[in-house]
C-alpha cells in the first residue's frame, strides 16, 4: 500500500492507494535551494530597466496580491520599502474577488508589516471604486481602472508567476489588469476565456493575455510602473525573482519557471486526485483551477477527486448559479448568448463533467455540490476508495494541481 501525503488546505493529510493501482504522484519539480532574501535582493540590484532607487516619487502606490495567491508579499516588502522615498500607500489588487479579512491582512498580505502598514493599506473595489477611463482595447474591452493609479508618481507591483488556466500565467500585468480594473472591464476581458487559445500555460496567441497587455501598456504611458515578481514553491517560498519593467521582468521569469510546472504522465489516468493546497483551496471558485489541470490528463469515463476545503464557501457565484440545476443546453445558451463574468468557469466545468465524474472533498454542504453535478465527500480516503470501486485503471495524484501544467509524455502539442 502506498502512503501519500497531501495538503487539505494548510493541513497535511495522508492518502492510501494500493501499489498496483498507483500510476504516480506528479508534483512540480523541486526548485533550487536558495536564500529568498538573496534572490530578491539580486533582482532589485540588477533590474530589467530602471532601478527602483532611480525614481524619486512624492508618492508611491504598492500593488499587492490578495490571500488567494501564495505570493510572499511580506518578504518582498522587506526589500521594497527601504528603496522608496516619499509617501507610500498600498492597495490590494482584488480584481473581482471579495475584500480581504482582517486575519488575511495580518497573516498573509502584510504579515510582520501589519502594524506599520495597515492604516495606509486599502483594497480595490471593482464595483464601487473611483475609476478613470483610457478608452477601449483593440478587442473592444473598456479600459476602466482604479483612479488610485493616477494619484501617485510611481506604481510598484508585487506578484508571483504561476500557471493560470486561461491567462497562461499569473503575475506581471495581472496586478493591474484585472487586479485594479472595474467590473465591466474584467467581464469583457474574461469573455475571451471561452476561446480555445486562452489556455493553461499559454501566452503567445492568447487573446485574453494580449488584451491584458494592451490595457497595462496604456497605463504605463500615463504613470511609471516598477515590478517585482517571484517564482514560488508550493509552500509559497520564493526561488527566483525578476524586477524592473513590468513586461520584460514577467516574460523573463516565465521562461525560467515554465519547465518546472510541467509534469508528464505516461498516459491518461482513470482517477486523478487534484489538490488545491493552502490558499488555493480558499473557495470553490479558486479551487476550480485544480480541476482544469486534472482535465488535461483524465481519461474518458474517469473520476476526478478535488481536494480543497473551500472554507470561504463558493466564492463569486455567477459560475455556480448558472450551473446549479440546469441542463447542458441551458448552460451553453446562457454562456454564449448572455455572457456574464464567471460564465467561462461554468463552460469549463461543463467540459469536464461531459468526460468524467467529479468527487469533491470539501467543507461545503453536500447539496451545494450536488446541484452542479459533484459528489460530496468529507474524507479523501473514502473518496478514493469509492472511486477505485467504481472504475478500473490507474490513480494519478497531482499534489499541487492548481499550479501544475500536466501533460501526457508523448504529447507533442505545445502551449
Amino acid at each position: 500500500m502506498a502512503l501519500i501525503e497531501i495538503l487539505y488546505g494548510r493541513k497535511p493529510i495522508e492518502l492510501e492507494v494500493p501499489e498496483e493501482r498507483l500510476m504516480g504522484v506528479y508534483g512540480i519539480e523541486p526548485p533550487p535551494q536558495v536564500d529568498e532574501d538573496s534572490i530578491i535582493e539580486e533582482a532589485l540590484r540588477s533590474p530589467m530597466g530602471k532601478a527602483l532607487e532611480g525614481y524619486d516619487p512624492k508618492s508611491a502606490l504598492i500593488v499587492v496580491n490578495d490571500a488567494s495567491r501564495l505570493t510572499p508579499t511580506p518578504k518582498m516588502l522587506d526589500h521594497i520599502l527601504s528603496r522608496i522615498s516619499g509617501d507610500v500607500r498600498l492597495i490590494v489588487a482584488t480584481g473581482t474577488h471579495r475584500p480581504p479579512t482582517e486575519e488575511e491582512y495580518r497573516e498573509v498580505i502584510l504579515g510582520h508589516h501589519y502594524d506599520e502598514l495597515r492604516s495606509s493599506t486599502t483594497h480595490h473595489d471593482c464595483r464601487k471604486g473611483d475609476f478613470f477611463s483610457l478608452g477601449s482595447t483593440a478587442r473592444g474591452t473598456p479600459i476602466i481602472l482604479n483612479r488610485a493609479l493616477l494619484e501617485h508618481d510611481l506604481i510598484v507591483t508585487l506578484g508571483s508567476v504561476e500557471p493560470h488556466y486561461f491567462a497562461g500565467y499569473t503575475g506581471g500585468r495581472k496586478s493591474i489588469a484585472p487586479g485594479l480594473c472595474a467590473y465591466e472591464c474584467v467581464e469583457a476581458n474574461h469573455r475571451m476565456a471561452l476561446m480555445p487559445e486562452a489556455a493553461l500555460g499559454r501566452l503567445r496567441g492568447n487573446p485574453l493575455n494580449e488584451d491584458l497587455e494592451e490595457i497595462v501598456g496604456k497605463v504605463s504611458s500615463k504613470v511609471s510602473i516598477f515590478t517585482l515578481n517571484v517564482a514560488i514553491t508550493g509552500e509559497g517560498r520564493a526561488w527566483a525573482a525578476r524586477a524592473g519593467d513590468i513586461f520584460q521582468s514577467f516574460n523573463s521569469l516565465v521562461r525560467e519557471v515554465e519547465g518546472r510546472y510541467a509534469v508528464k504522465l505516461p498516459k491518461k489516468a482513470k482517477i486523478v486526485v487534484a489538490v488545491a493546497p493552502r490558499e488555493m483551496g480558499i473557495d470553490l471558485y479558486q479551487a476550480h483551477k485544480a480541476l482544469e489541470a486534472a482535465k488535461l490528463v483524465i481519461d474518458n469515463g474517469g473520476i476526478v477527486i478535488l481536494v480543497a476545503p473551500c472554507w470561504d464557501g463558493i466564492g463569486p457565484r455567477n459560475f455556480y448559479d448558472l450551473l446549479a440545476g440546469k441542463s447542458i443546453d441551458e448552460v451553453r445558451k446562457q454562456v454564449y448568448e448572455n455572457y456574464k463574468l464567471g460564465y467561462h468557469k461554468s463552460a469549463k466545468i461543463l467540459e469536464l463533467l461531459q468526460k468524467a465524474k467529479v468527487f469533491a472533498v470539501t467543507e461545503l454542504e453536500p447539496e451545494i455540490l450536488s446541484k452542479i453535478g459533484f459528489k460530496a465527500f468529507k474524507d479523501v480516503q473514502e473518496a478514493i476508495e469509492e472511486a477505485m470501486r467504481a472504475v478500473d485503471g490507474k490513480v494519478a495524484v497531482l499534489p499541487e494541481a492548481s499550479i501544475t501544467v500536466p501533460m501526457i509524455a508523448d504529447d507533442r502539442a505545445k502551449c
